[in-house]
């Protein structure tokens, strides 16, 4: 080899000087940016929301104001928050130097569900959103035994999730429900805000028994005041008058 031939270690050490340089310079960069102050929250706002305070929102983000924004992860801070009934969805943005947003979307309240003790306002992925449902003007789910409700928490009872499908369907229908209930022999009975009662039976046709509701009050509308239609049997509706 000529003396005068720089080997390739020779010729790479600069390189290497130059990436440790950088390296270090990018520690201590990042040391400071943790560290300076001026990346603490300053501000953070809030939107979104109709129903839960803004106060609430924040109070589950806990969002630490002596802390760099960089140093709080915004899903966790998301996670906490979505804990709260009426939250479906959060965002948490970072935005320099000091402010985070949150933006949440909130849960629809769906419908009451009413067992023997308890009463609970759920969504439609029948999340308890409130024990108090009291003044709301909602579909009344109607169950025979008693229900463990807790807000938060999403309801798993085959009867519950039973009825929702059988509301779904009925309002496919524009069917006005106030109340559904299954009987002591499991067949449903659904309750309309004029106070009629009717009789669907085995929920397992009532796509078939669906389109007969509407023409049949219709037409009975126009006669003699009941108080229950009996579909149990689609081909053969009965009647009962007041």
């Amino acid at each position: 080899m000529n003396r005068y031939q720089k080997s390739p270690v020779s010729r790479l050490r600069p390189f290497w000087i130059l990436c440790v340089a950088i390296l270090v310079l990018a520690i201590i960069g990042g040391y400071l940016s943790a560290t300076w102050q001026g990346f603490n929250p300053q501000m953070v706002r809030v939107e979104g929301n109709a129903v839960v305070s803004t106060a609430e929102i924040l109070r589950h983000a806990a969002i630490k104001r002596d802390r760099n924004i960089w140093l709080q992860n915004p899903n966790t801070i998301a996670r906490r928050i979505e804990t709260i009934p009426f939250i479906d969805r959060a965002w948490v943005h970072r935005l320099p130097p000091a402010t985070i947003i949150i933006t949440v979307r909130e849960r629809t309240p769906y419908a009451i569900v009413r067992s023997s003790d308890k009463e609970a306002l759920v969504d439609h992925d029948l999340r308890v959103l409130s024990i108090d449902a009291s003044e709301l003007k909602l579909p009344v789910i109607v169950l025979k035994k008693s229900l463990f409700v807790r807000p938060g928490i999403f309801l798993k009872n085959a009867q519950v999730m039973s009825l929702r499908k059988d509301d779904d369907a009925l309002a496919s229908g524009h069917i006005d429900i106030q109340q559904l209930a299954f009987d002591s022999y499991g067949q449903l009975v659904v309750k309309l805000p004029s106070g009629i009662r009717i009789l669907l039976g085995d929920d397992t046709d009532i796509q078939k028994k669906i389109p007969l509701i509407t023409p049949i009050l219709t037409q009975l509308a126009r006669g003699k005041p009941f108080s229950i239609l009996d579909l149990r049997s689609a081909s053969t509706p009965v009647v009962v008058y007041k």
